[in-house]
């Protein structure tokens, strides 16, 4: 079902235009353990449009603010030393309460986005921002705000991740899909253990990872949750499901002092 959104532009990016072979991302967008649900058990979840056209996931934060990924709000340049340009909110929507990506639900245009000081576009770090809506949203069965996690989910924690990310066949899945992780610390994510190392994950990140599930293209910004509360924002990973790359997350404890900042100055 799902794998993360790493973008090959971005990546060439961070590396001064040279990717090492061992981080070449593989966008296969492989059906991976993932199942369909509904709307109502995951309310917070929003399908982010551009033009028209599902392009990350969110989470809602309050009646007018929305959680996501900064590199969601980016686009490509092939400008030396400009990779990433942020976007125009123009053509920027939200799509809340639908089951499917691009239809059903409301569709409630951007006012004004935050990225966050600190994102980098070479490694990803820092990678979150918060969206204002032009009108607040009626709350109800299919459309509701998540709590922020205060404190960063340990090892070994169940987690889910929600999205329309790319299936089997190459393209977005219709209808909402979840699957299951456990909780990587991200010390342990940066360590030898693994294919990281430190330069990619961020002090502000934590992993999670399945053997047979994982995060796709497209579910990027969306929501990793446990005990209802919002603990990680979909930013990036390689391969799918493989035991040496867990997907990473940006950590919702960590970020939250600024994310509650940013919703109330936005």
């Amino acid at each position: 079902m799902l794998k993360f959104l790493i973008l090959l532009s971005a990546v060439a990016c961070a590396l001064g235009g040279t990717i090492p072979e061992g981080l070449l991302p593989q966008l296969d967008g492989r059906i991976v353990g993932g199942t369909a649900t509904t709307i109502s058990s995951f309310p917070w979840q929003i399908s982010l449009q551009r033009s028209g056209s599902h392009s990350c996931g969110g989470s809602i934060y309050s009646a007018n603010i929305i959680v996501t990924a900064a590199h969601c709000l980016q686009r490509s340049s092939s400008r030396a030393g400009h990779c990433l340009h942020e976007r125009s909110v123009t053509l920027m929507k939200v799509r809340v309460g639908a089951q499917n990506h691009n239809y059903g639900g409301t569709l409630v245009p951007v006012a004004a986005y935050k990225v966050h000081e600190q994102f980098d576009s070479r490694f990803l770090h820092y990678d979150i921002a918060v969206l204002r809506l032009s009108t607040p949203l009626t709350f109800g069965l299919s459309t509701r705000a998540i709590n922020l996690a205060s404190k960063s989910p340990t090892g070994g924690t169940t987690v889910t991740v929600t999205g329309w990310g790319h299936t089997d066949n190459g393209a977005l899945a219709d209808s909402l899909q979840k699957a299951q992780l456990q909780i990587i610390e991200r010390g342990e994510c940066a360590s030898q253990k693994f294919g990281y190392g430190s330069d990619f994950v961020g002090e502000e990140t934590i992993c999670a990872a399945s053997t047979y599930a994982d995060a796709c293209t497209g579910d990027s910004g969306g929501p990793l949750v446990a005990s209802s509360q919002l603990v990680g924002i979909v930013s990036w990973g390689y391969r799918c499901a493989d035991d040496n790359y867990p997907s990473v997350y940006a950590d919702v404890a960590i970020l939250r002092p600024w994310i509650v900042k940013a919703a109330n100055a936005i």
